[in-house]
């Protein structure tokens, strides 16, 4: 597993001050990154981790390879958490939530360099979020979840345009539209996620859910198709498409 992990498939994580280590340097840690991988010499690591560094744009790398991680930004910590993950040219990069612990405009510009990372070096991206708006701007496909369940799959342009899951409709209602004008609260979900401790029956968004019927809650639907690359686990999911 230790062979694949890091090497075919990386991952990112939200806090980068925890996912670091904060008694070596950056430097330090991306080259045994790549020295596990490559079996390459320790100063040919280096001159990687340099390397890397200066491929996600942080700058006079030189010097940064030898900071601790206390000694970086945020912004720059979560530059050098991608540096380590694409040393090894991964075919996967897991990032999972890689922009919540940051402010606004460092988000955007970790976004853009993720993007272009992924169009420059071929590595297939998979995002873990909870912001639509990180989907919209940077995702091709997408997959909802819902209580541990796939709800809805399909390209980003269709998933926005014709949600085919209340769950899916729902999450878009309640965010922040100008288009909309000025609304006193947002639309909310009622209720709460059911507990995975227990057997669920029927569809779990079905006591939540405004479409709901009798065989919602009392067998599970499954994934099917409801147009062209776009799939719904939802008994009205036609009826979903076109509230």
């Amino acid at each position: 597993m230790r062979k694949i992990r890091g090497d075919q498939i990386a991952m990112i994580f939200q806090e980068p001050m925890t996912s670091l280590n904060p008694v070596y340097t950056v430097g330090h840690q991306i080259a045994e990154a790549v020295q596990i991988h490559t079996k390459a010499s320790r100063s040919v690591a280096m001159a990687k981790a340099e390397e890397m560094l200066r491929l996600v744009r942080i700058a006079d790398p030189e010097r940064r390879v030898n900071n601790y991680p206390h000694e970086m930004s945020g912004g720059m910590r979560q530059r050098a958490m991608i540096a380590m993950a694409l040393a090894c040219s991964p075919q996967l990069l897991i990032a999972d939530e890689p922009t919540t612990a940051l402010d606004v405009t460092i988000q955007a510009q970790i976004l853009r360099l993720i993007v272009d990372l992924r169009e420059r070096t071929g590595t297939a991206v998979m995002f873990i979020t909870h912001d639509l708006g990180v989907v919209a701007e940077t995702c091709e496909r997408v997959i909802v979840m819902y209580a541990g369940r796939i709800v809805e799959q399909a390209n980003v342009i269709d998933l926005f345009a014709r949600p085919a899951h209340p769950y899916t409709q729902a999450l878009m209602r309640s965010v922040p539209d100008r288009r909309r004008g000025r609304q006193r609260r947002l639309p909310e979900i009622p209720g709460i996620v059911p507990s995975l401790r227990e057997s669920i029956v029927g569809c779990s968004f079905a006591p939540r859910c405004p479409f709901a019927i009798e065989i919602c809650h009392d067998k599970t639907p499954a994934l099917r198709d409801v147009g062209s690359d776009h799939a719904a686990a939802c008994w009205r999911a036609e009826e979903v498409m076109g509230a």
